[in-house]
């Protein structure tokens, strides 16, 4: 199937079954979105993700580390869905970062068993293109524009602040989408309530209805993490045990 089929029937199992994050999807990108996007990374985008953007330009409220926006239900199971402009100012902030850097530092990652030879050990390129965030954490799931020598140009991998062991997730943007819709039609992955503690903050992630503290809706259980199954993919799939993360 292609990426555009894959994210319509996501988006039909959004629908049914969390409707909120459904309810969250932001309007269509543009052309212009698109052209600025591709102007600041310096370099063009692969078109199963310009479909995808071209269909829903990420979330209406997004929670990252550069930007809060309070009731933002995460549209991808405990990832957001980053838009062309969070994509832009995300990698933006990772530009200055490697500008005021020691490039010695920028060096210090590497890559997992399987992807050895396909994901460059390093702690971050301007080649790594962030599409699903963490919303509480500079940590992504996005495109590698910059592989290693075995690697293919738009491989998904893993990157960020926490995540300098690096991974194949999938052989391009259209193969995570066949993920994610594999993994939501499990049933593995709900619609649940994050409940906050006036005094001790976040606390722990119900579903149903809240009787105490402060209920905020939530796709996927709090210890849960997407990142988690894409990493026992890449793991499963290069013929490696999965071991402790």
């Amino acid at each position: 199937m292609q990426a555009i089929e894959l994210f319509e029937d996501y988006v039909g199992w959004l629908r049914v079954n969390v409707p909120r994050a459904y309810e969250n999807l932001a309007p269509p990108a543009d052309q212009d979105d698109i052209g600025k996007l591709e102007q600041t990374l310096g370099q063009r985008i692969p078109d199963d993700v310009k479909a995808v953007l071209m269909m829903h330009n990420g979330q209406r409220l997004t929670d990252t580390t550069i930007r809060e926006d309070d009731g933002a239900v995460p549209c991808i199971p405990t990832l957001s869905f980053l838009s062309a402009d969070l994509i832009e100012q995300c990698w933006s902030e990772w530009a200055f970062l490697r500008e005021d850097s020691d490039p010695e530092e920028l060096t210090d990652g590497e890559a997992l068993p399987g992807s050895e030879g396909r994901v460059r050990p390093l702690y971050t390129s301007p080649g790594w293109i962030p599409l699903w965030s963490d919303p509480l954490r500079s940590d992504y799931i996005g495109l590698d524009l910059d592989p290693d020598s075995a690697g293919t140009r738009g491989q998904i991998i893993n990157f960020g602040r926490n995540e300098d062991r690096h991974y194949v997730c999938a052989e391009n943007f259209t193969e995570l989408l066949q993920i994610l819709l594999d993994e939501v039609r499990s049933g593995r992955w709900q619609a649940s309530t994050l409940v906050y503690d006036d005094e001790r903050g976040r606390e722990l992630s119900v579903f149903g209805d809240v009787e105490d503290g402060v209920g905020r809706p939530f796709f996927g259980g709090i210890d849960d993490h997407f990142f988690n199954v894409l990493y026992d993919y890449a793991m499963t799939r290069s013929g490696n045990d999965v071991p402790d993360s």
